[in-house]
């Protein structure tokens, strides 16, 4: 069977997507599956082909303006025509690429009665920045109908599920993501002299680490020694750290990590905290419940982890509680079992993708 992933981010850029398109494709062409990755190179600055782990990626010119909208070029799309696959798995219904791919293909497979489409929204259901805001509300009937004419629907939540049946009007599948198998050769094992906050991933202003600086500053009234880790790098970092510079809380900004670097730093934190505004599916957050440590996720999109040990579930703005939940989590007035793996909710990648070739690409 081949296989073509259709995404607007692929490695090297690094966040979220990139990662569940990587682990993906890369697992699948180790099934045995041929697989070939549509991206854009938006920037001009990588190569227009190339062979990734035994996944064919190919690059191609497109617009993302304030890193946003990512509309593919005409190359692209006459690439798309001439495309021979089983099955075509579109990603992230919030880029232009999306519709752009689903209408190209529905157009070609008339007479073939192929390939089978099969989309990940990453639905957070509104743009994360004032001029997205704005788009979506003449969007969301393009992605409404757009979404009408593909094969299957795939979730990565019971909440983004909600919000798909919601917003388009259509069932998806539940399938939520998987983490990396290094993820569980980490356990928890948290400073004792002082609380570390950890934040990871791309520093935006709509993951809202600003409220991560109202919660350290708050936690200060504690008589207790206080850290802000930033592992991560984006447009946001100049004015969090102003923001925590006059709020006289300390951070600690790591950029980027190679990957085992990384999972040490998380596994060193005493919370992951993230209060983001939109998240489909936090990977950040499932990796550290799966290592133990104890997680701090702001609601709705958090309910994708209800129920799982180390969750803490919260309003964002509700910074006196959640300085309370931390507090008690250094003290050790809430204990955990640093060997619990997410109670074997979180699962490894590989496991999700069989769950992935059966449940949606198979007929």
């Amino acid at each position: 069977m081949k296989i073509v992933i259709i995404s607007h981010a692929f490695p090297p850029y690094i966040g979220g997507l990139s990662y569940v398109v990587e682990n993906l494709s890369v697992i699948l062409a180790k099934m045995g599956f041929e697989v070939e990755v549509l991206t854009l190179n938006t920037d001009g600055s990588l190569l227009g082909y190339e062979e990734y782990m035994g996944v064919y990626v190919r690059r191609f010119k497109g617009y993302a303006p304030d890193n946003c909208y990512f509309i593919p070029s005409m190359e692209f799309v006459e690439h798309l025509k001439r495309v021979e696959a089983d099955v075509v798995h579109i990603h992230n219904i919030g880029s232009v690429l999306t519709p752009v791919a689903i209408t190209v293909i529905n157009r070609s497979r008339r007479s073939k009665g192929k390939p089978r489409i099969v989309v990940s929204p990453h639905h957070h259901e509104s743009g994360s920045k004032w001029h997205t805001k704005i788009a979506w509300f003449f969007y969301k009937p393009i992605a409404r109908y757009s979404l009408s004419n593909v094969d299957v629907l795939h979730a990565v939540s019971e909440y983004e599920a909600f919000l798909i049946k919601k917003d388009f009007g259509k069932e998806a599948v539940i399938i939520p993501n998987g983490v990396s198998e290094d993820v569980f050769k980490y356990r928890w094992r948290p400073l004792k002299d002082r609380i570390v906050l950890a934040y990871a991933g791309r520093v935006e202003r709509y993951k809202r680490v600003d409220l991560v600086i109202r919660v350290a500053q708050e936690l200060s009234k504690f008589d207790v020694d206080v850290v802000v880790r930033i592992i991560g790098d984006g447009s946001d970092l100049q004015r969090i750290i102003g923001i925590a510079k006059n709020a006289r809380v300390r951070l600690e900004v790591l950029g980027f990590l190679p990957r085992e670097r990384y999972l040490e730093m998380l596994s060193r934190s005493t919370v992951l905290i993230n209060l983001s505004d939109y998240e489909a599916y936090s990977i950040v957050a499932a990796e550290a419940l799966a290592m133990g440590v104890p997680a701090i996720v702001a609601k709705p999109w958090g309910m994708t982890f209800k129920g799982i040990t180390g969750a803490h579930i919260i309003n964002k703005y509700d910074i006196c509680k959640i300085a309370d939940v931390i507090v008690k989590i250094y003290s050790g007035i809430l204990e955990y079992d640093s060997q619990v793996n997410g109670d074997g909710r979180i699962l490894p990648w590989s496991y999700v993708v069989k769950q992935m070739v059966q449940k949606l690409y198979l007929r």
